[in-house]
């Protein structure tokens, strides 16, 4: 069969896969025998209902795909953890690997020693954002693009304010992880944003602890009482925001807005506490990197470039589809 014709007859059997998962398909797809052996490899555990979501969309791939997927991640935060893991996963020799770059420095070595040695490496979640003469040679990244999603934020935040007739006097942006590059890219991103309109922005390590992030902000807040803009960059950090904001009655006063869904989110969108969340369909994280490592051991396709699963919007009215889709396990 000539190359071409096999090449576009795979991307239609693709397709035809990605629809049955979403339940289109009146027919399903039958399990073929595994023929290639994947790795997702993350800085975030099972026990993460984000990372649920990842793992989620891998296995619905597996199921469809002749592959066997593997996930791989730390039960706490841990960037020697994830490095130890990402070398466990190339001694075992597949047919590709998927990984966060959450510190470039650290991941370096072993995925330029994968790569070197022939395993594809697809980026997923957190791409290496240093300049380009510099960044670890994956195939292409899968995820957010989280600086966008950042300055995105602050542009609607700009927007909100002003449909409500209020001035943006300061920002604050409460970050769970320092030093995590996606994270400290949407916190530039929404600084710049807020920044082009000449408003200063603090920076708060607000530590993954709930219960002490509550502290600091309420400590930022008594010393800044000015501040009406608060980002914060994933669940960690909505959940001591939203109970300050509550607890305070300070809904109409403060714009918040956040990253990522769980379920204190959709209640503070509901409630009116929280503005919207930008949600990164992470799903397609853990579905899309067993698809293209599949066509690419097959069939030697790849995209012209990253693939982008974010940013998107949810707020007040698209938050119950939201909703129903994360009960399903999509979100």
């Amino acid at each position: 069969m000539n190359r071409h014709i096999k090449s576009l007859l795979s991307i239609v059997v693709v397709m035809t896969l990605v629809i049955g998962v979403f339940g289109f398909a009146s027919t399903p797809v039958a399990k073929a025998e595994e023929k290639y052996t994947f790795y997702i490899v993350s800085h975030g555990g099972a026990i993460d209902p984000f990372w649920a979501v990842v793992m989620k969309g891998m296995k619905d791939a597996k199921k469809l795909l002749p592959i066997k997927a593997t996930y791989f991640g730390p039960e706490v935060a841990s960037i020697s953890e994830l490095v130890n893991l990402l070398n466990s996963a190339i001694a075992a020799k597949p047919d590709g690997i998927a990984a966060t770059i959450t510190d470039p420095t650290a991941v370096e070595e072993p995925l330029r020693r994968a790569i070197k040695q022939g395993i594809p490496v697809i980026a997923i979640n957190v791409a290496d954002m240093r300049p380009k003469d510099q960044q670890i040679p994956y195939m292409f990244y899968i995820g957010q693009n989280e600086y966008l999603g950042g300055v995105q934020a602050g542009e609607r935040i700009l927007r909100e304010a002003k449909l409500r007739g209020i001035t943006i006097s300061r920002g604050a942006v409460g970050i769970q992880e320092a030093g995590h590059v996606g994270l400290e890219a949407r916190a530039k991103g929404f600084a710049d944003a807020l920044g082009k309109a000449g408003i200063e922005v603090d920076k708060l390590d607000i530590t993954p602890r709930p219960e002490v992030g509550f502290e600091i902000l309420r400590g930022y807040f008594t010393k800044h009482p000015e501040t009406n803009a608060l980002l914060t960059v994933g669940p960690q950090g909505t959940l001591p925001a939203v109970q300050l904001i509550r607890e305070k009655g300070w809904a109409n006063k403060i714009l918040h807005a956040t990253f990522d869904l769980d379920p204190v989110t959709l209640a503070a969108i509901r409630e009116g506490i929280t503005l919207f969340a930008i949600d990164q369909q992470q799903y397609m994280q853990g579905f899309l990197p067993m698809v293209y490592l599949y066509l690419y051991n097959e069939f030697g396709l790849v995209p012209g470039g990253d693939v982008l699963t974010g940013p998107g919007f949810v707020d007040k009215t698209n938050v119950e589809l939201i909703a129903e889709l994360i009960e399903q396990g999509y979100r």
